[in-house]
């Protein structure tokens, strides 16, 4: 990196923890250790809980507009998938600053847009230096959105976690020490996270019932196994309970551990012996190439292409699920090994177009 210009990385910061709050903290973590000044713009609204300090964004739409009159850093790094943000932050192109937007997420929406939006997004792309697409898909739609091809590229969203001895003890203490017991009684235990409650096409979104469902199938084949779903957020109390209830009544209550407290995740996903995603619409989730990264099996929907090395098993087909973790389970894959590599590279190639 040749330069030391500050940048304002515009988005949501942990906690809560979710793949844009994680992906902005460890990016945060390489700007710190590469002394580059920066400034987080959390969306979250307040400090409360934050390891670092944060300038909360009450009102994100009103602060964008008079973020525009203020000093700003030299180089803007927006998250937030809503357009009219993306073109507000893309004005500051104006006063000679360089805007890229990394794209997590977005909906196929150029026909549902009135003229005076598409109006907003093509002027957003000419605006704006760059845009990061976290798969091909969003790079797809970008460009039937009119964006230039040659400001877009296909860059992960994964950044590795700190695996340094001293880094990774401190995540181990954060877990309570009832999870680590659970590893212990168990010879085997698949991991898995997201929401309770959350509906997409009246499915759960993030698949916790699928879980609860396949576990008791596969519990009663293997009674070295266990399960840890750690819920990020509560929609709806109801479908705990239904599941706990669901559990008790196989006996399996004590089997399968739904975790609601905030926890560093990537330790729990290193231990695990399978790390699953049975979400029913998902994007380049960060924890299924943080399962490649650290070398664990991972078997996810294939609601989306997901990356080599992943286990895919048709969207809400609780027996093809089941079928794919009781395979890998008896079967583990031997050496994941060489897609750890190709989750490294994803960082440098960000850097490069944060700081050519």
């Amino acid at each position: 990196m040749k330069t030391k210009k500050s940048i304002a990385e515009i988005g949501v910061y942990p906690p809560p923890v979710g793949g844009i709050s994680i992906h902005i903290e460890r990016l945060c973590d390489h700007l710190e250790q590469s002394g580059i000044p920066f400034t987080i713009y959390d969306g979250n609204g307040n400090q409360a809980g934050k390891n670092r300090p944060v300038v909360p964004l009450p009102s994100i739409e009103k602060w964008s507009w008079t973020y525009l009159f203020r000093k700003n850093e030299d180089i803007i790094h927006n998250h937030f998938l809503r357009w009219q943000m993306r073109f507000t932050l893309s004005l500051l192109k104006l006063k000679g600053k360089k805007v890229i937007h990394t794209i997590h997420s977005l909906r196929n929406d150029g026909e549902q847009l009135s003229a005076i939006h598409k109006m907003m997004v093509y002027l957003t792309g000419m605006l704006s230096d760059h845009f990061v697409a976290v798969s091909e898909e969003i790079k797809e739609k970008l460009l039937e959105l009119r964006i230039p091809a040659r400001k877009i590229s296909v860059i992960p969203g994964f950044i590795p976690p700190d695996l340094s001895e001293s880094s990774l003890a401190i995540a181990q203490q954060a877990v309570p020490s009832s999870i680590w017991d659970f590893f212990v009684r168990y010879r085997q235990v698949v991991v898995a996270n997201g929401g309770a409650g959350n509906l997409y096409n009246g499915h759960e979104l993030y698949g916790l019932d699928l879980c609860v469902d396949s576990f008791i199938e596969l519990a009663q084949e293997n009674n070295d196994l266990g399960y840890i779903y750690c819920i990020t957020h509560v929609v709806d109390k109801s479908v705990i309970e239904t599941c706990k209830q669901k559990l008790s009544e196989h006996g399996l209550q004590h089997r399968f551990m739904l975790v609601q407290e905030k926890i560093p995740f990537y330790p729990l996903i290193e231990k695990a012996a399978l790390f699953v995603r049975p979400t029913a619409s998902d994007g380049d989730a960060i924890s299924v190439r943080e399962a490649l990264y650290l070398g664990t099996p991972c078997i996810a929907s294939d609601v989306v292409k997901r990356p080599a090395g992943v286990i895919s098993f048709e969207n809400r087909n609780v027996r093809d699920f089941t079928a794919k973790c009781r395979n890998v389970l008896v079967d583990p894959p031997t050496d994941l090994s060489g897609y750890k590599e190709q989750q490294e590279q994803y960082l440098n190639q960000l850097l490069t177009i944060l700081f050519p």
